[in-house]
Order: C-alpha cells, then sequence, then structure tokens
C-alpha cells in the first residue's frame, strides 16, 4: 500500500483550503484540503483524470459569479478557496 501523498497535494495548491457553503454563502458546510479529499467524500477512485476533472469543476466554479457549483453533492452550493496563510489578527 502506497503512502499518502505529502507536499503540494497534502493541501490545495500548497496552502488553501476548499470550502463550501449554502447557496446563500452564510452557512459552512464541507472543507476539505485538496481535490483527493474530495473524491474520497463522493467515494470516486483517485486517478488521474478524475484529479484533472475535479480541478476543472472546481476552477469553472469558481469563475461563476457567486462561486455556485452542484458538484460536492447534487445541491446547489458555493465553493471558495481560503488561504490558510493569510492572518485576520493583524491589528
Amino acid at each position: 500500500m502506497r503512502e499518502p501523498r505529502k507536499g503540494p497535494q497534502s493541501k490545495y495548491k500548497g496552502h488553501c483550503m476548499i470550502a463550501f457553503y449554502d447557496k446563500t454563502g452564510e452557512h459552512y458546510l464541507y472543507s476539505f484540503d485538496n481535490v483527493r479529499e474530495i473524491l474520497k467524500f463522493r467515494e470516486m477512485p483517485i486517478t488521474r483524470t478524475n484529479v484533472n476533472m475535479m480541478n476543472v469543476e472546481l476552477y469553472r466554479a469558481l469563475k461563476r459569479e457567486g462561486h455556485i457549483t452542484d458538484m460536492l453533492t447534487g445541491k446547489t452550493m458555493s465553493v471558495w478557496i481560503i488561504d490558510e496563510d493569510d492572518d485576520e489578527d493583524d491589528d
């Protein structure tokens, strides 16, 4: 059995989190460190094709106004990329 990947694949693009909220963007629903975790959540095999497909779906959702998607569960929700390196307590 192979070891889980580490490095840039452990967090989305090396340092971000993928967060899903309800369609209004007010209520938190799910978050993932990378697209591989989304594939596991959706019970899809982790293949190069599926990872690429998920990245494309994520990219398209983020380009839409309101970041609306139904890629996760089939329900309409919004998706956001949250940079974990941003310090909100800079005051």
